[in-house]
């Protein structure tokens, strides 16, 4: 099934066989950044993009935290 999750971990896996795991990394943690921010301003009444896509943008946020868990190193 086709489900937000399932098209950010295919996201995630095309990145990081295209460049390599850092770039993956690096991907999701600017997609975090990006989609927190969205939510942020459409529950500000600023920009409505997080407003329409607030279940998409979560679920996909909770991907690349999960992605981040798993292969990050701890320094």
């Amino acid at each position: 099934m086709d489900t937000p999750e399932s098209r950010e971990w295919q996201r995630l896996a095309f990145v990081e066989n295209r460049d390599g795991r850092a770039a993956a990394l690096v991907f999701a943690h600017q997609g975090i950044a990006q989609y927190a921010s969205a939510l942020r301003e459409s529950d500000s009444c600023g920009n409505q993009y997080g407003a329409a896509y607030r279940e998409s943008l979560m679920a996909s946020i909770q991907v690349y935290r999960e992605y981040l868990q798993k292969n990050e190193t701890p320094a």
